[in-house]
């Protein structure tokens, strides 16, 4: 369990992410890289943490049983309107008619052979469409012992998705059309026209998964960097633009982020990240953390950016559309306003998947200010929604307080001079 002071400092970087923020604004973000003319009129999507779940895998009520709310309250995602979310993103992408989509791991909700090869029946229509799907394995989708299927109160084992299986399963996405292949992980390269390259960077350590299931943290294996530093290498010399696309953060998306909430930024990444800008990586696509969050990181007088993209089943439900016309590359953001399904209540789905995330976060910032800093019960009732607050909007991408929020952090001063002083850094 982490300690008292390292619990207060993440509350306190999940409230004050926005100070962090290089390159950002509500909806649309712009860039410029250096890109190759033909490379002027270019649309791609991006998807990430879609975390399907297949329906066969919700049994004889299986979603309103004990075991369910069970995975639910201790990973606080929408699995249940996985499939309901995804339907509605992939009509929108058919309409949308990108010349690519991106998708950077995180698939399925556990690994579940079924969701697996729902999800590349789904990407298979896109590909149909004419439009190149390209995707990475993120640390949910292989080798993972919580694949299971909900019975009822009860939960079973159901088949999982081995390494060979996810090459196999997706191989049209981005294994079949790959240029060049790494031996040592399932990275690869594409080129989807003349002048561009996307180097797909798998940083997940499913080799070390075991009966608790996946590991959250990544790292890009030694010999992986020296194959990609040869790729960027390659690409640099015939003058051909590259991007990456990585389930995990390639760089701090908030200052020590790696050591205060560690496990979404890969391992070694000062070192990792530099050695790839050096090579002349200017633009990286990951996922992960469920945040819809751009971060610039500039080492030597070079520059990276990296486009993270939030979670489908974590509000407000984000994707990306990325169109580069004449070299400036615009990185705009979508959210999901419906699924074909009903919601308790009959809420809008804006509505339901707010009050979720809310519902989880105001009891997980309940307990550890009560049960870990000792606040008494009061105290942690009224500081938790603050909290809730601050992590909601880092997830959404906009982080602005809450116009009432200053009021109630003057009335937290006479509760709670520490809570107060962390809220206060805003």
């Amino acid at each position: 369990m982490k300690s008292k002071l390292s619990v207060v400092i993440i509350l306190l970087c999940q409230l004050v992410l926005s100070c962090k923020k290089d390159i950002k604004n509500n909806d649309t973000t712009t860039t410029q890289n250096t890109l190759a003319k033909k490379n002027s009129h270019l649309k791609i999507a991006i998807v990430s943490d879609i975390h399907y779940m297949d329906p066969s895998l919700l049994i004889n009520n299986g979603a309103s049983g004990a075991a369910f709310k069970n995975y639910v309250d201790q990973d606080p995602k929408m699995v249940q309107y996985s499939d309901a979310i995804f339907r509605n993103v992939l009509a929108d992408i058919k309409t949308e008619h990108p010349d690519i989509l991106l998708v950077p791991g995180n698939f399925t909700k556990d690994g579940e052979k079924v969701s697996n090869i729902a999800m590349a029946g789904f990407f298979n229509q896109l590909r149909n469409d004419g439009i190149k799907v390209y995707v990475i394995p993120g640390n949910h989708d292989i080798n993972n012992a919580k694949a299971k299927v909900f019975d009822g109160d009860n939960a079973y084992p159901v088949d999982i998705t081995s390494k060979t299986d996810f090459e196999t399963i997706y191989g049209n996405f981005g294994y079949s059309q790959a240029i060049a292949r790494n031996a040592n992980s399932l990275s690869y390269v594409v080129q989807p026209n003349d002048h561009l390259r996307i180097i797909g960077i798998d940083a997940s350590k499913y080799e070390e998964y075991g009966p608790a299931g996946d590991v959250a943290a990544g790292r890009i294996k030694p010999a992986t960097l020296t194959w990609i530093l040869d790729q960027l290498a390659a690409a640099k010399q015939q003058n051909i633009t590259v991007f990456a696309m990585m389930h995990h953060n390639l760089v701090e998306h908030y200052a020590n982020q790696s050591q205060l909430d560690p496990g979404y930024v890969i391992d070694d990444w000062q070192n990792v990240a530099a050695q790839q800008m050096e090579a002349g990586l200017k633009i990286i696509f990951t996922g992960h953390y469920h945040a819809n969050d751009i971060t610039s990181y500039v080492h030597n007088g070079k520059e990276l950016v990296d486009v993270q993209t939030g979670s489908l089943v974590t509000a407000p439900s984000p994707y990306r559309i990325v169109t580069i016309k004449d070299n400036p590359l615009e990185v705009s953001t979508k959210t999901v306003q419906s699924i074909a399904t009903s919601l308790p209540g009959n809420v809008s789905f804006p509505v339901y998947a707010k009050t979720f995330l809310a519902h989880q976060l105001d009891g997980y910032f309940n307990y550890y200010l009560a049960n870990v800093l000792g606040a008494p019960a009061p105290l942690a009732s009224y500081a938790a929604p603050m909290f809730r607050n601050g992590i909601m909007a880092h997830f959404a991408g906009d982080e602005k307080m809450p116009p009432d929020q200053r009021k109630q952090i003057a009335v937290l001063a006479t509760m709670s001079e520490q809570l107060a002083g962390i809220v206060t850094v805003l």
